[in-house]
């Protein structure tokens, strides 16, 4: 059976502008997939996510020392212990959140190298001003994160060092009388503590701007503060 001519005309013209459509959304997917400013955005968020997790573990370890030395109870083997692990995160966490902010700062100076790349290529003055003053706006709000990272880390290894020396000092002498010596130095941890709770919080939200302020997407951040925590007694 012949196919009239007119017919064939219409299916090849929309047989085109399908192809001409499949073409240009794939096109687009290969040009947006991975912008250089989401990368530096899931870095900063990354580094955001590991403040969060460094706070609950200082929290955690706060929590059970305070329990430890105010309400022991018969065994005290069992709020030790609480402690001695909530510590031992408190560690881990800390390492890895040093680690993370060394790799965001990578993330974000590779981000301003291929912005810097993208400048060279732009024609028109005008452009290339506005494109300037923006990326000098974002390399001065890294190095502004970059630095209170780097602080905020610094200021977490001496009340680690305290808490360590703390648990030190009760694994010789875990006794009523070696508690009570112990309560006003485990005060003076819980002050400078909180401290620390205060910059970590301020590093957590600056972090989350500046990953909100980067993305190409907008996305909620429904991840809680980190609140009180209790240690549940385990035997390793």
């Amino acid at each position: 059976m012949k196919i009239p001519t007119k017919l064939c005309a219409c299916a090849g013209f929309y047989c085109v502008l399908a192809l001409l459509g499949l073409l240009g959304v794939s096109g687009c997917a290969l040009m947006t997939a991975h912008p250089p400013n989401d990368t530096a955005a899931r870095g900063v968020r990354h580094a955001a996510a590991e403040v969060q997790d460094e706070q609950r573990a200082l929290d955690l370890a706060m929590t059970t020392l305070t329990d430890l030395v105010n309400q022991p109870g018969a065994d005290l083997r069992i709020p030790y212990h609480q402690f001695s692990v909530a510590l031992d995160r408190l560690v881990t966490a800390a390492n890895r959140t040093d680690l993370t902010g060394k790799t965001m700062a990578q993330k974000n100076a590779a981000y301003l190298r291929t912005w810097d790349k993208q400048l060279e290529g732009v024609t028109f003055d005008k452009i290339r001003e506005v494109s300037a003053n923006r990326r000098t706006e974002v390399s001065n709000r890294f190095d502004s994160i970059n630095q209170r990272y780097a602080d905020s880390q610094t200021a977490v290894q001496p009340v680690i060092a305290y808490l360590l020396d703390i648990r030190r000092a009760l694994s010789a002498d875990l006794t009523d009388g070696g508690l009570t010596a112990i309560k006003p130095i485990a005060e003076n941890a819980h002050a400078n503590a909180a401290k620390l709770q205060t910059a970590l919080a301020a590093l957590t939200d600056q972090l989350a701007d500046s990953g909100s302020r980067l993305s190409s997407i907008a996305l909620q951040n429904n991840t809680p503060p980190p609140g009180p925590a209790r240690a549940e007694a385990s035997a390793r």
